[in-house]
C-alpha cells in the first residue's frame, strides 16, 4: 500500500470507531457520558413549515444533547438512570428547555439501557401550555427510547376567530456517544501507531 493509502486506513481505524453510538457500560471505567440526538422527522408541522405563516421547515429543531453519570451501571438486565444521577437533557435550538420541564419531574425523564447497551431517552415535555384546547394539553414533545412524536399548534397564532387545528408528528430517534478527549487521543494514537508499524515493516521488507 501506499503511505496515502496507509494514512486512509489509519484515519478511517479511528473515525469508524468514533462513529458506534451504542456502547456496553463498564461499571469499571464509571465517568460522565455525553450522547448527541438526532430526531428524525417523518410528519409534523417541523417537518413542513407554514408557508401561510412565513415559518420555514426547521428539521432539526429537537436536536440535542444529554449526559448523566453511570457509575450505577451494572450492565445487566434493563436499567435506567434519572436526575439523581445527574441526567441532564438540552435542545440545541432551545437551551430553555431541560431535563426540568418533563412533565412527570422528577420521577422523569431517564436513560434507559439493556444489558448495558442505550436504548434511549423516556422524555416528555409539554413547552407551550397556553396553547391548550380541548384535549389537546399544549405544544408537545415525546422520546420514547427509538419513538418519537410532537404537537404544534400554529393556528394559535392566528385571528381568534380561525378554528384551532394542532398539527401532530412522529418519528425516529437515533444517538451517538460524544468521545471523551482522552478517547479520542487514544483512538487517533491507535490510527498513528497503526501506520507508523507498517511502515516500519516495509523498510525491514
Amino acid at each position: 500500500m501506499t503511505i496515502k493509502t496507509l494514512t486512509i486506513v489509519a484515519a478511517a481505524i479511528a473515525s469508524s470507531t468514533l462513529s458506534l453510538g451504542l456502547v456496553k457500560v463498564n461499571p469499571a471505567t464509571a465517568a460522565t457520558v455525553k450522547y448527541n440526538f438526532t430526531v428524525n422527522l417523518d410528519s409534523g408541522f417541523f417537518l413542513t413549515g407554514s408557508p401561510e405563516l412565513d415559518i420555514d421547515p426547521n428539521p432539526d429543531y429537537y436536536n440535542g444533547q444529554f449526559s448523566f453519570d453511570n457509575s450505577n451501571l451494572t450492565g445487566v438486565g434493563f436499567e435506567s438512570l434519572g436526575v439523581d444521577d445527574g441526567l441532564s437533557i438540552a435542545l440545541f435550538s432551545d437551551s430553555r428547555i431541560n431535563a426540568e420541564d418533563d412533565e412527570r419531574y422528577p420521577a422523569f425523564p431517564t436513560v434507559n439501557f439493556f444489558d448495558g447497551e442505550l436504548l434511549g431517552l423516556d422524555y416528555h415535555v409539554i413547552y407551550h401550555p397556553f396553547t391548550a384546547v380541548g384535549d389537546y394539553s399544549g405544544d408537545f414533545f415525546h422520546f420514547s427510547n427509538g419513538d418519537f412524536t410532537d404537537g404544534f399548534d400554529p393556528t394559535f397564532y392566528t385571528p381568534e376567530d380561525e378554528p384551532r387545528n394542532p398539527i401532530l408528528g412522529s418519528g425516529t430517534v437515533t444517538y451517538e456517544a460524544v468521545p471523551e478527549p482522552t478517547t479520542l487521543i487514544g483512538l487517533l494514537g491507535l490510527g498513528g501507531w497503526f501506520l507508523t508499524s507498517t511502515l516500519q515493516r516495509r523498510k525491514l521488507q
